[in-house]
């Protein structure tokens, strides 16, 4: 893309179809220049693009890289509020008379490819001054993208699900099982989940999910589970969990708090990375003794 200074620079664009066929024929000119000298606009054909639909190859060099970018030719501009394709310096240059130039006596004329699909068309030619060749913009953080892509997860906490439920009334028997396990667990609360993100040519794809869920159970002790559990269901009776539960030996108001543990890998721009994070939720819940419960 064209730096903010030079894309304000943009004064003029004079469009000019031309076609892209595989063959050397020269293409059909349908309007010619007052003079007759030159053809300012040719029958479009959104054939090869210069290159095959497999290779990506285009009049502006470069299929996508392993780095995360789309190709070291594909410099991206804006010309009159349209994304492009920067080709280069105008081969030759305009005559001085021609409206492109706005009466400017230094800089040049510039091409650039536009159209809402520059690699395989259809595309226009346009022209337009500025007083420099437009400059490839630095490199992004890959780090930066690899958090600007976890922020487009919309992670969040998981919904606790527990036995004895946090509900007025509700009480467990000290001493009797208690399961734990994620409600309704999905992408944004467990993982797998994938997301990319860009900036300008450059990309960064990270996958994230959850490694373990660290239950603190408000009674001094911690319970580590793997996965999101199994949720209670009557039949299971007075069986334990048989992948996320605990006990409780005395009676009383305990706050569990489920801390999910995730880990987001991400890769582009010829580089890799790991981002380790938390997310936590909280519940309250009472346990009993049982002759308390039954009297």
């Amino acid at each position: 893309m064209l730096r903010r200074s030079v894309a304000v620079l943009v004064l003029a664009l004079s469009l000019a179809l031309f076609a892209r066929s595989a063959a050397a024929a020269e293409p059909e000119c349908v309007q010619w220049s007052d003079n007759g000298m030159k053809c300012e606009v040719t029958a479009d054909d959104p054939g090869s693009g210069g290159g095959d639909g497999d290779t990506g190859g285009d009049a502006s060099g470069g299929s996508g890289n392993d780095d995360g970018s789309d190709g070291g030719g594909d410099l991206r501009i804006t010309v009159d509020g349209q994304s492009c394709l920067y080709i280069g310096l105008a081969d030759p240059q305009p005559p001085r008379d021609r409206p492109v130039w706005e009466g400017n006596e230094d800089g040049a004329i510039h091409t650039a490819l536009c159209g809402a699909n520059q690699r395989f068309g259809p595309t226009v030619e346009a022209e337009f001054w500025a007083p420099d060749a437009p400059e490839a913009p630095p490199t992004p953080d890959p780090a930066e993208l690899a958090e600007q892509a976890r922020a487009q997860m919309n992670l969040r906490a998981i919904d606790i699900g527990i036995v004895p439920e946090d509900e007025p009334g509700s009480i467990g028997i000290v001493g009797m099982p208690q399961w734990m396990w994620v409600v309704d667990p999905g992408r944004h609360t467990m993982g797998p989940i994938t997301e990319t993100a860009t900036a300008g040519n450059f990309s960064v794809t990270a996958t994230a999910r959850v490694d373990k869920i660290v239950w603190n159970m408000g009674d001094g002790t911690t319970v580590t589970c793997v996965g999101s559990g199994t949720p209670y269901e009557d039949k299971y009776d007075i069986a334990d969990s048989p992948d996320c539960g605990h006990r409780y030996t005395r009676q009383g108001e305990y706050k569990v708090t489920a801390t999910s543990y995730w880990i987001l890998q991400w890769q582009g721009i010829g580089d890799t990375g790991t981002i380790e994070f938390t997310l936590e939720d909280s519940t309250d819940i009472v346990m009993g003794e049982a002759q308390v419960i039954t009297q």
